[in-house]
């Protein structure tokens, strides 16, 4: 039995990396209809350094223009990931310390007890143990409205409302806006956009491109066109790396495929399965509501960009990015 498990254990290690994933004028087409019938509004294939798949679809909500590249969409909680590379970025400025209290930077930011509050790091915030849970209602602006679940460190827990405080960290620490900094750290990269403020918290939003050049950014390890944006040290080679043991899915603030466990939010129990079971296990993500994807294969010289509406509203978007996936490898 253990010779068998070994076996399947090696056989999908290889077979992860092993995968050549070609992409055929029939198989762009079934790609590129398959996000039409789902609600996409741009769907975008850069492998091997080029972009070989562009495509938009629809209307903007607003003047029901054509969406085209120049469309702004939300990034959703895939937002989350930048504010990653831009802590570690703010670590190598030395302007801040993960493993420091959130307190050090905020003073009092919760309603739970010092002794409570300030075990709380901005790693925890990162890796989504801060232990904290929040009011239902979004206009609370108190610090009461952070509700003690679990013990900073011990619970694996979806909050978007203590993830939020690490934009507030970076504004007291750079003595700047979330916006400025994020223009002027990666000024000249391609990657520009705003933060909007959205149920107590910030959602950047950009054209596709730009969420591109996020992803290669990440994919080359803090490089574009010649240019470094941060150097690769320990902290970003843990961001897309299992950061805790609660959660093997996740690093910091990225979706991590290949592992064999996965806690989603909503849900306070794990799953035994990995993120898209059939996709390479070297798989990144940045990963939004209603289907916001980015998606970085190191291995394959990849990048996957989905943007769009929520694509059926009975379907889970984990669901839809195994579909998307499904469609990749056929």
């Amino acid at each position: 039995m253990k010779k068998y498990i070994l076996l399947c254990t090696l056989f999908s290690f290889v077979y992860g990396f092993s995968q050549n994933i070609v992409f055929s004028k029939e198989k762009l087409e079934e790609l590129n209809k398959f996000n039409l019938d789902n609600k996409s509004r741009a769907f975008i294939i850069y492998q091997n350094g080029h972009i070989i798949n562009e495509k938009y679809f629809g209307t903007k909500i607003i003047d029901k223009q054509p969406f085209d590249q120049n469309s702004i969409w939300y990034w959703a909680s895939a937002g989350k990931s930048l504010t990653a590379v831009l802590i570690g970025i703010a670590q190598q400025e030395h302007l801040l310390n993960i493993n420091d209290p959130v307190s050090k930077y905020l003073g009092k930011w919760t309603g739970l007890e010092k002794k409570d509050e300030d075990k709380i790091t901005i790693k925890n915030l990162l890796t989504m143990t801060s232990g904290l849970d929040y009011t239902q209602d979004q206009k609370c602006e108190s610090p009461n409205c952070f509700m003690f679940k679990n013990p900073a460190g011990s619970f694996w827990y979806y909050d978007t409302s203590a993830y939020s405080q690490l934009a507030k960290v970076i504004e007291k620490v750079s003595h700047t806006s979330i916006d400025l900094y994020t223009s002027e750290k990666l000024s000249g990269s391609g990657i520009s956009g705003k933060w909007i403020p959205f149920e107590g918290g910030l959602v950047f939003s950009s054209n596709a491109k730009t969420f591109l050049q996020f992803g290669k950014l990440v994919l080359n390890k803090g490089r574009l066109d010649g240019k470094t944006y941060y150097q690769y040290d320990s902290y970003f080679q843990q961001m897309t790396n299992t950061s805790q043991d609660l959660n093997l899915s996740y690093g910091y603030l990225w979706w991590l495929n290949g592992k064999g466990g996965i806690r989603v939010p909503g849900f306070e129990r794990a799953f035994n399965q990995s993120l898209v079971p059939d996709a390479p296990i070297d798989m990144f993500c940045a990963l939004g509501k209603n289907g916001q994807i980015l998606d970085v294969v190191p291995s394959k010289d990849l990048i996957i960009i989905r943007m769009g509406e929520n694509p059926n509203l009975s379907s889970s978007m984990i669901k839809f990015h195994r579909e998307l996936w499904d469609k990749i490898l056929k």
